[in-house]
Parts: C-alpha cells; sequence; structure tokens
C-alpha cells in the first residue's frame, strides 16, 4: 500500500521516516482516506510503544506521513532468522505490545492489523507498535464492515465480515504470540482465503505439542486469547498482559528448572522438574506419558529400594565391601572419573551483535578465583530482544565425555542454555541442540548435566540476563567461575 522513506526533517534537524503512498492508489478516494485515517488515528494516540506521528503531506499526486524513525528490525524479520523466541523473550516483547493496544482501545481505537511485521523492536530496547492504516475509530467510513488486515491473524468476526472491538487485537495477539513461542502461525493453508476459513472450522494445534519449554500456563493464555468466539477470550489488551506476566512469572518462581529429557538426577536442581513434550509438530502427544505415568513412577520407586536392599545385603555378607567381579582394576582410572578439566579457556561470543561482548574479561571465569567476574554488556532489559543470546564459551584441552558443568555467578533469575560440541563453532546454529536449560537461575554455584556428552568445547548461551541492574539502568548477567567435570 504504501512505501518507507528515510528522510530529514530540516526545520527540526532530526531523521525522520516518510510513509508515502504508492502513486497508483492516489487516485482511489478509498484507499487515500484510509491512508489519512491512519496519521488521524495514531497521532491522537499518546504512548511509549506507539510509532509517534509527527505531520502529514498532500498534494493532487501524493500523500504522506511523517513520522518517528525506528531503527531497529521488525519482529518478523527477528521471526524470519531465528524462528521462535524463548518464551521469557516472546512475554517481554509482546506485553508491552498489549499495553500500547490497551492505550489504543482506551482511546476508541482498535489495531485491527497486529502482525510481527507491525511491531518494532527498536535498537535502544523499545518495543513499537506501527501502522494504524486500517484502525477503526469511531464509526465505520462505510456502511458495509470490509475485511481489512492480513489473514493469518485476522480473528473470526473479522473473516465473517462482523463488527469488531478491541477483543479482535487480542485475538490477532494471541496468533502472533502462538507464531513467535512455536515458530509457525497455528493455521496454514494453500490460498490466504484459506488460511483465514480454518480458524473457523479448525482448533490449532496446542503448543506445547509443537515446541517443547512452553508452560501449560502460557499455553492456556494463548488458546483463550485464541478462543474462537469473543466472549471466550480476554476482554482487554491489559488483561492479556496480565496473564502473560503471571504465566511467565509463575514458570520461574518456582526455582531453576530444567527443561533437558529425565535423567539420573542432580542434588543441586531445585525441584520441581519440568515435564517437556517433544511431540514433533503434527504428531498426537504420547499417550503413554499421560495414561501410564500414574503407576509407572511408584514401580520405579519400588525398584530402586528393592536394588538398595539388595546391595545392602551384599556389602554385608561381604565384609563391607562390593565383591570383585574379576578382571583388572586401575586406581589411576578410577580417579579420572568425575575429575574436573584443567587448562580450560574462556571467550566471549557474541555472534548476533558486536562480536565483543566485554571478551577482554573472559579468562576472569576461569581463572580459579570467585571474586573476578566475566560480565555481559549492559541490555535494557533482561530479555535480550534483538537476539537470541550472547555468551560464553569454554575450550577444553581435548576431547572427553562431559558429566558436569557447574556455574558460580552472582546474578539473580537469569536463563541459560548449554550446549556440547567437538570444537568452537562460530555459527550458532552450528552447536545443535542444548543439552540443558535453566531459567530463573538464583545467585550461587549451579549444576548442569552434560549427560556424558563428549566434546571439547561448552557454550553457555544466555538468553535472560537476569534482574540486576547497574547505576544506569542497565541490565548484565555475570559469571564467576566455570568448572567442567569429565565422565
Amino acid at each position: 500500500m504504501a512505501q518507507v522513506w528515510e528522510a530529514t526533517d530540516e526545520v527540526l534537524a532530526r531523521r525522520v521516516a516518510v510513509k508515502l503512498l504508492h502513486t497508483h492508489l492516489t487516485t482511489d478516494a478509498a484507499f487515500v482516506e484510509r491512508f489519512r485515517r491512519e496519521a488521524v488515528a495514531a497521532a491522537r494516540l499518546s504512548h511509549p510503544s506507539i510509532v509517534s506521528i509527527y505531520d502529514t503531506c498532500s498534494s493532487d499526486d501524493s500523500e504522506a506521513i511523517v513520522m518517528e524513525l525506528v531503527q531497529g528490525v521488525t519482529l518478523r524479520q527477528l521471526l524470519d532468522e531465528r524462528k521462535w523466541l524463548e518464551p521469557e523473550q516472546a512475554v517481554s516483547i509482546l506485553a508491552q505490545v498489549a499495553d500500547a493496544l490497551e492505550t489504543a482501545h482506551r482511546g476508541g481505537v482498535v489495531h485491527r492489523d497486529v502482525k510481527p511485521a507491525n511491531i518494532l523492536l527498536s535498537n535502544d530496547g523499545r518495543v513499537l507498535v506501527a501502522d494504524f492504516g486500517i484502525a477503526k475509530a469511531g464509526a465505520d467510513l462505510t456502511a458495509t464492515n470490509m475485511t481489512l488486515g492480513t489473514a493469518k491473524y485476522l480473528a473470526p468476526e473479522q473473516v465473517e465480515g462482523r463488527s469488531v472491538d478491541q477483543r479482535a487485537d487480542v485475538y490477532a495477539l494471541g496468533v502472533v504470540l502462538y507464531e513467535t513461542l512455536c515458530g509457525r502461525p497455528p493455521f496454514t493453508a494453500d490460498t490466504e482465503a484459506a488460511v483465514a476459513l480454518a480458524r473457523l472450522h479448525q482448533e490449532p494445534m496446542r503448543p506445547r505439542n509443537v515446541r517443547a519449554g512452553v508452560s501449560k500456563a502460557l499455553e492456556d493464555v494463548v488458546l483463550r486469547a485464541m478462543a474462537r468466539d469473543p466472549a471466550d477470550r480476554y476482554a482487554t489488551a491489559a488483561e492479556l498482559r496480565a496473564a502473560m506476566l503471571a504465566a511467565e512469572r509463575g514458570g520461574a518462581t518456582t526455582g531453576a528448572i530444567t527443561f533437558t529429557p529425565a535423567t539420573p538426577g542432580d542434588a543441586t536442581i531445585a525441584t520441581p522438574v519440568a515435564t517437556v513434550d517433544h511431540t514433533p509438530p503434527g504428531s498426537s502427544p504420547p499417550t503413554f506419558v499421560r495414561t501410564e505415568r500414574g503407576w509407572l513412577v511408584p514401580a520405579i520407586v519400588i525398584v530402586i529400594v528393592a536394588a538398595a536392599l539388595i546391595i545392602a545385603g551384599v556389602l554385608v555378607a561381604g565384609g563391607g565391601s562390593l565383591p570383585h567381579l574379576g578382571g583388572s582394576s586401575s586406581n589411576s582410572s578410577s580417579a579420572a572419573n568425575g575429575a574436573t578439566v584443567a587448562n580450560i579457556q574462556a571467550a566471549a561470543f557474541d555472534p548476533l551483535g558486536d562480536g565483543d561482548e566485554n571478551n577482554d574479561e573472559a579468562h576472569a571465569a576461569v581463572d580459579g578465583d570467585p571474586s573476578t567476574t566475566w560480565q555481559t554488556q549492559g541490555y535494557d532489559d533482561s530479555a535480550i530482544k534483538l537476539k537470541s543470546g550472547v555468551g560464553l564459551v569454554i575450550t577444553l584441552p581435548s576431547q572427553v565425555a562431559l558429566s558436569t558443568l557447574k556455574i558460580n555467578s552472582p546474578t539473580h533469575d537469569w536463563s541459560v542454555q548449554i550446549y556440547v560440541a567437538d570444537s568452537r563453532k562460530d555459527d550458532p546454529t552450528a552447536w545443535g541442540n542444548p543439552v540443558a536449560t535453566k531459567a530463573g537461575i538464583a545467585p550461587g554455584t549451579t549444576s548442569f548435566d552434560l549427560q556424558g556428552t563428549k566434546g571439547g568445547a561448552v557454550l553457555i548461551w544466555i538468553t535472560n540476563v537476569g534482574t540486576d541492574a547497574d547505576d544506569t539502568g542497565r541490565f548484565h548477567a555475570r559469571i564467576a567461575e566455570v568448572t567442567v567435570d569429565q565422565k
């Protein structure tokens, strides 16, 4: 519909964005009216997360809106690059969008085209909502209620041509949240019309069946926001925002949670341990886990107790030691098992940013002195919005089977993923899948089970820098000491 150009306001000596309606549309009175309505609707709104409108320009062959220039990327661009975001990142971004929409709704404006392309992520850490070009301000301009918006994010009442209110934006934001968490929209089809109609007759696959790591509470928020009947949704964007934040806080307030598959327990991991649904997209959830778990856990406990009693009996009968079953023994090899790997090195890892991330301080994380720390650069928000994370690469002298990674950190409520590879990888995607993930980590020493994975490098990938802010209000994650134990 329009092109956006970067320009200079010569009167106020500032850089601005100019949205210029395509020339072939300037002769269409309906499009011109819709275009002008964007300026009127958005100019009435004042909120840090709504793009400011400065001026309008109109002539015989051109229509333009002069607005705030936002340096950064759209959520659409970020999702195209990253595919999906961690739940805490998604909630951090979309809670700000919900806050902006609430302000618009209270001003009588319904956006009607909420989508990732209209959510801007600025370089200074702000999240802004743009393009109120089809916003409904007061009464409709036409006798019939036109179906406007983008097919993937249309509410059912928009598809059916019924009147809409703020709950249409709640639905669209629910779809954006679904896509941001799952890496794909809830409905897909060969044509936009088929995509739009799908929501009238189909239920979306539950987010936890699409991607592991989404909490049940956050899944419930998504599905309620996307309810087919507007009466079943959150009544306001403010209610949706509060529900998102509550669901995300609920996932972190019970202590450090691991999202890795069940493995032998680590005594340092706080309970409860989250159960991850690893069902591939398009598959049915594993019914065994849901139907047999009730008797399976007690059975395992009984087996463990029985095994302990047997071992105790053997120890008593054998004079207090395990029986020798033959073969050679080696004290040196026994000592090697579980030994801390020596001569490890650390380097900052910021492939998605400026490549620095205080690399000159990285050695402090492996110098054996907990009083020295490496810290990330400062961020405007705990959730790192413009990239999926930053990290620290620990390089080992050789490839060995690894049992445990221990990180001593003074940081509150930070989140991290742990990867193991044969050597350092400059491409983040080359590290494969994480072997461990924890969120809401408390200060102190935290252990990560590396599951015997063989490797020569470990990536500590920080996805949330925690809640510790410096004097300027910027957030840093700090690591005092890292040790790696071999299996």
